[in-house]
Order: structure tokens, then sequence, then C-alpha cells
């Protein structure tokens, strides 16, 4: 009898043993658990993931200040949102092992983020929306150039193509003008004008009339010609004028001699801003390069 005892205390000690090892196999191939990140929740629903393309700060108060998020184009549910980032928003840096708690001061444009939304959204375009979560994405690469509607200086045909599509209409100019080589002009009915090389194949210059394509740093047709300054202004060399009239309002020097143009005033046959008011909006703006202006 206290045979029988000890082996079927044997059997329950060897199962208990057995299932201990199981739990700790199966913890062993689950996946990466955050670091010190509070409860990060990696399985609920992304509002909206893409690029930081704008950062506004306050000085004070509940809001920290506010983020423009814009995702790839036509993306579920939002492409574009106008985000206010609370005391209560928490925010993290997501790479490959881990997940770690982060804060409002180390967010700045050109991240690649995933925000998740507390609370109503303003259903206007952009979306208006609080930030619940915030996560930085720290492992990829953001493509910094300058550029208006994700089309680059240099980009081939093709490469225009497959953001604005086929449908154009088309003019050949033979004489190279100010450009080094003669070039065609594709005017798109969205509001973007693109200048491609005949013989290089590559973007020259593109200017745009429609918000619809806004520049990396987010400015875009019909924002207040101030915001838009500060916003370039803080980055950037304002251009001097090669003809001895000082520095030209509206018009940044890019770096590796690329220029980007803020037109206030698009009908009067004129780049330069003459008349700025404190309600004056952009209505162009080209990208192009300083060795190309007159």
């Amino acid at each position: 009898m206290r045979r029988k005892r000890l082996e079927i205390n044997k059997k329950i000690i060897k199962l208990v043993v057995i299932s201990f090892i199981g739990i700790l196999v199966l913890s062993g191939c689950s996946s990466v658990q955050p670091q010190n990140s509070g409860d990060f929740q990696d399985n609920k629903k992304v509002d909206i993931l893409g690029t930081l393309i704008k950062l506004t700060k306050n000085q004070s108060g509940e809001i920290l200040g506010s983020i423009l998020v814009e995702g790839e184009k036509g993306s579920k549910p939002y492409d574009q949102a106008s985000i206010k980032v609370t005391q209560k928003t928490k925010i993290y840096e997501k790479s490959a092992d881990k997940v770690v708690n982060s804060n409002f001061d180390s967010l700045q444009e050109n991240l690649r983020v995933e925000v998740r939304f507390n609370g109503p959204v303003a259903e206007s375009y952009p979306v208006q929306a609080t930030a619940d979560e915030i996560i930085v994405l720290k492992d990829e690469q953001i493509d910094t150039r300058p550029s208006i509607g994700k089309i680059h200086l240099g980009d081939s045909q093709s490469q225009v193509n497959e953001i604005l599509g086929t449908v154009f209409k088309e003019e050949y100019f033979a004489e190279p003008g100010h450009f080094p080589e003669s070039w065609n002009k594709r005017t798109y009915e969205q509001g973007i004008s693109v200048i491609v090389g005949k013989d290089s194949g590559q973007v020259l210059e593109l200017e745009t009339t429609s918000a619809q394509f806004p520049t990396n740093k987010g400015s875009k047709t019909g924002d207040m010609a101030k915001g838009v300054f500060d916003n370039y202004g803080s980055d950037y060399k304002q251009f001097e004028s090669r003809h001895g009239d000082g520095k030209v309002a509206g018009f940044y020097e890019l770096g590796d001699g690329q220029i980007i143009i803020f037109d206030l005033d698009k009908d009067d046959n004129s780049l330069l801003n003459q008349a700025i008011k404190t309600d004056s909006k952009v209505k162009m703006i080209r990208l192009t390069r300083a060795d190309f202006l007159d």
C-alpha cells in the first residue's frame, strides 16, 4: 500500500515538473515583451500610420502641443490627421527588440509614427483628434529630401508616374532656356506640373497650386504665409537676391543647390512677394534649383 502511494506521488511530481518546463518553453517562444513601457498594448487598433510632418509645441498647460501626421494617400481609416498631444498622451519608442517609454520633447519632424486616438474625431480634412498613444517607429527610415507631393528633384519619369499617374498634358520645349537641356512640361489636372529633362528623364522642377500636394515639411497652398515662413525660416537660410536687393521673402535655400519658393500672388506674373499682409496665404509652391533662377 505504501509502495503504491509512493508511486502515485512520484507521478504527480513528474507531471508538475513537466508542466513547469512547458510553461518555461512557451514563455521563451513568445514575442519580445515591452521594456519599461508602462501599459503599452500592441494589439490595439492604429488610427493613423505615417510621417510626422509638422510639430507645434505649447509653452504650458494640459495640451503639450500638436502634430500633423501624413500617411499613404487613401490609407484607412485616415491618411492625414492633425492631432493634439496632452499630458495624458502616452508616448513610446518601438524597435525590433523592445518598446520603451518616451516623451513629447523627443518628438521631431520626419519621424515615422503610429497614433491611436482618444475621444471624438472631427471629420474635417485633415481629421482632428486627440492622441491616446503615439508610437515612434525607430527602425523605419525617413526620407527627408525636399519634395512636393513626395516628388523630388532628380526623380525619374516612372517614379512620377507611380505618384501622379499617366494622365497629363505635355508640352515640349526644344530650347533649354535656363535649364541644362531640352525639356517636357507635364501638367496634371490635380493642380501640379512637373518639368522633366528630355535627355536625363529626371525631374528638373515642379510646382503646385493645390493643397493636395504638401511639401515634406507639411506646408501647402492655402496656408498662412507667416506660418509657412516660420516653418522654413527656422531650418533654412532665406535666399539672397543676385541683384543686391537683399533677402527674398518666401525663397529658402534647402541645400545641394535646391531652393523652394512660396508665391503669395500667382496672378501677378512674378515670383517676388511685394506686399505681404498678415492674412496673406500661399498660392503656389515651386521646388527648383538656384541655378535655374533668372
